[in-house]
């Protein structure tokens, strides 16, 4: 609450005649940035699109501002009724296939925490940036050195692969990947036949 004040040219204290505490401007902030990214007034007719399209939506929102991952509570939601036209969404497409509202719910939530577990890393990775100078590339590039003398040793054959063969973290894969096992997953329980991909 300092450091708002601080940005705005005010007193603390004064703050408090606008909001209750940190959790209620938290939640109006969470309120305005979800308000940002409303759902069409349509649903698509394909329950996969229609949730992938939901799920994408609070992708995006993170991708814009990476403290909100941080600061939405799966275990302690926040009453941030501009989300709720997404718990809707999700929630009657799923109904429509057939799923009961708790079987329902959980792959909301499953989804959801999958975008918000996947996006936590962009404000952690934001913030450490900012604190060592270093790029998450460059800051690899000094850790490889200890890396390489462990695995010089043969015990982990896999890890010693993937080092020949190459890896770039990149958290819009990471995301896309999860999401299309989850879906995937989701059309098993929902009796689709699983597709290759």
């Amino acid at each position: 609450m300092r450091r708002v004040a601080a940005e705005l040219g005010a007193a603390t204290m004064s703050l408090y005649r606008h909001v209750a505490d940190k959790d209620d401007l938290l939640t109006r902030m969470m309120d305005r940035v979800v308000a940002e990214r409303p759902l069409p007034s349509d649903r698509p007719e394909s329950w996969r699109e229609a949730v992938e399209l939901a799920v994408r939506q609070f992708w995006d929102l993170f991708r814009r501002h990476p403290w909100l991952a941080a600061a939405l509570s799966v275990t302690r939601p926040q009453m941030i009724t501009t989300a709720l036209p997404y718990s809707e969404w999700v929630l009657a497409t799923l109904h429509e296939q057939g799923l009961d509202p708790r079987t329902a719910f959980t792959a909301h939530l499953m989804l959801l925490n999958h975008a918000r577990g996947t996006a936590i890393h962009l404000e952690t990775e934001r913030e450490a940036e900012a604190d060592s100078g270093l790029g998450s590339e460059e800051w690899m590039d000094t850790q490889e050195p200890a890396l390489m003398a462990i695995l010089a040793g043969g015990g982990f054959p896999e890890l010693s692969r993937l080092t020949t063969t190459g890896f770039e973290l990149d958290l819009d894969a990471l995301f896309e990947f999860g999401l299309r096992r989850l879906l995937d997953g989701l059309g098993v329980l929902l009796g689709e036949t699983p597709q290759p991909s």
